[in-house]
């Protein structure tokens, strides 16, 4: 993994965090999933790299998630999907991440696991998005952290009362697992 000197106080801090806690469990049965979260640095600003799913797919189309998806056979561990799935729909080179640390897992209304990793990418960088990706986003971390671009929605599920996280950009919705998933990265970066 690459790692650069200089590094911005915000990685700093995301790796102190990390290192220093063990990720709660997500139940178990479920099937096992990964995403990396990409803290992306550049000069104007640090960024979560999402994406909006492509319309055409039968899955989730146009919902917007992080890089990421099921443990594969082939996959060692679930870092390895992770990095492998972002490979794969956003052309990361896992050689320019630099793991950050694993994060709590979380279960999904659909059946998964999910993993997430955060891993920050020194930018810029040239993202190459593949077939199942509609839309590649940089979202300002200053932009979700505004409590304006948060709404929080009761949805009742297996007869418990849940709160859906929903964060607004520009036009998009981002909510279900990737809306807790950012709470819970603002969460640590509080």
């Amino acid at each position: 993994m690459l790692f650069w000197s200089g590094v911005n106080d915000l990685v700093k801090m995301v790796r102190e965090r990390l290192k220093h806690r063990v990720p709660a469990s997500a139940p178990p049965g479920l099937r096992p999933a990964a995403v990396l979260i990409p803290l992306v640095v550049e000069p104007e600003g640090r960024s979560l790299l999402l994406t909006r799913r492509a319309e055409t797919l039968r899955r989730q189309p146009g919902d917007i998630s992080f890089p990421g998806g099921a443990v594969d056979p082939s996959d060692e561990t679930p870092l390895a999907a992770a990095l492998r799935e972002s490979r794969e729909e956003v052309g990361l080179d896992s050689k320019a991440v630099t793991l950050l640390g694993q994060m709590d897992e979380r279960g999904t209304i659909t059946g998964f696991r999910i993993t997430p990793f955060v891993g920050a990418i020194l930018g810029p960088y040239d993202f190459e998005p593949n077939h199942e990706v509609g839309e590649i986003l940089r979202v300002p971390i200053d932009a979700l952290a505004d409590p304006a671009a948060l709404t929080i929605e009761k949805r009742r599920w297996k007869g418990d009362l849940r709160d859906v996280y929903h964060y607004r950009y520009r036009e998009h919705d981002i909510w279900g697992i990737t809306g807790q998933l950012v709470r819970d990265f603002l969460e640590l970066i509080r």
